[in-house]
C-alpha cells in the first residue's frame, strides 16, 4: 500500500481498495505522486548535478 520510494499511499487500483485503513494512511502521510522519484516540495528548483572534472 505504500510507496517504497517517497513512502507515502500508492493510488488504489481499484474501487475495493479505498478503505478506512487507506484514507487515514492518506491523511496521515499523503498520496504518492512520485512515480518512483520522490516529490519534490512546492517552490523547490530541481537539484543540478555538476559534470565530472575531465581527467
Amino acid at each position: 500500500m505504500l510507496c517504497l520510494t517517497c513512502h507515502r499511499v500508492r493510488p488504489a487500483l481499484s474501487r475495493s481498495d479505498y478503505t478506512a485503513e487507506r484514507a487515514w494512511l492518506i491523511v496521515r502521510r499523503g498520496l504518492c505522486s512520485c512515480g518512483g522519484t520522490p516529490p519534490r516540495p512546492a517552490g523547490q528548483a530541481p537539484v543540478r548535478k555538476h559534470a565530472r572534472p575531465r581527467k
